[in-house]
């Protein structure tokens, strides 16, 4: 039987986007899941929505991977272009951390962390329509999951790092059979 909060985001999967929506890509591996949201829509809300999605695709693992899907959609995290005009300089996360800056008469001011308007919905955000976000699982969620297959396979507790990689597979135009 599905839960309350499982027919709600069914139901929000299910409408056809208004002309003030936002779609945006999620793209984790050689995957792309589009969503249209409100841009004011809070990001923890649009990862139940990816959740909801990919699970409505009868995803188990991440996109690419071995990893399982989370069941708490807190354990995404969300990434954008570190250039827009040029992927290939990779992704940053989209969780802007705190940070003190020093200003020129030596005051200090916070900036970022978990109340930053940057890190509460596409449009604080700057997200356009189109834009790209990359997600996966966060660090502390990979090392809960390599934890308990450790549990289950009796092989030994081994300590990942993480790489600050995203994966993401953008197609490429180069001809592959090109000598």
């Amino acid at each position: 039987m599905a839960s309350h909060a499982d027919q709600e985001v069914s139901s929000e999967l299910g409408r056809a986007p208004a002309p003030e929506t936002l779609t945006l890509l999620f793209k984790c591996h050689k995957s792309t899941t589009l969503l249209s949201v409100q841009p004011t829509r809070p990001f923890a809300d649009i990862k139940v929505l990816l959740l909801g999605a990919l699970q409505a695709r009868g995803l188990n693992t991440l996109p690419g991977s071995t990893l399982s899907l989370p069941e708490n959609a807190d354990d995404l995290e969300f990434g954008v272009l570190a250039d827009k005009k040029d992927a290939s300089k990779g992704w940053v996360s989209l969780k802007v951390k705190e940070k003190v800056l020093i200003g020129s008469r030596g005051g200090k001011k916070k900036v970022g962390g978990n109340n930053s308007v940057i890190n509460e919905s596409p449009l604080a955000a700057s997200l356009t329509d189109g834009s790209w976000v990359a997600y996966r699982l966060k660090a502390a969620s990979k090392e809960m999951q390599g934890d308990e297959e450790d549990l289950f396979d009796g092989t030994p507790e081994v300590e990942m790092e993480d790489d600050g990689e995203w994966d993401v597979v953008l197609p490429s135009f180069d001809d592959e059979d090109a000598e």
